[in-house]
C-alpha cells in the first residue's frame, strides 16, 4: 500500500465516524421523543376512558338505567 491509499483510507475512516456519531445523536433524541409521545397517548387514553365513562354515566341515570 503507498501513502495515497493510506490516506484515502483515513479519510473515510474519518466520513465515517463522524456520520456514525450524527446516526447515534439522532437516534437518541428519536428515543427521548417517543417516550414523551408515549406519555402523552397515555393520557389521552386515560382522559378518553374517563369522559366516556362520565358521559355513559349521565347518560344511564337520565334515561332511569340505574
Amino acid at each position: 500500500m503507498n501513502e495515497r491509499e493510506k490516506m484515502l483510507i483515513t479519510k473515510y475512516d474519518l466520513l465515517f465516524e463522524s456520520r456514525l456519531t450524527k446516526v447515534e445523536t439522532t437516534m437518541s433524541s428519536m428515543e427521548t421523543d417517543m417516550r414523551e409521545i408515549r406519555s402523552d397517548l397515555r393520557w389521552m387514553l386515560g382522559l378518553l376512558i374517563g369522559f366516556s365513562t362520565t358521559i355513559v354515566g349521565i347518560m344511564a341515570h337520565g334515561f332511569k338505567w340505574i
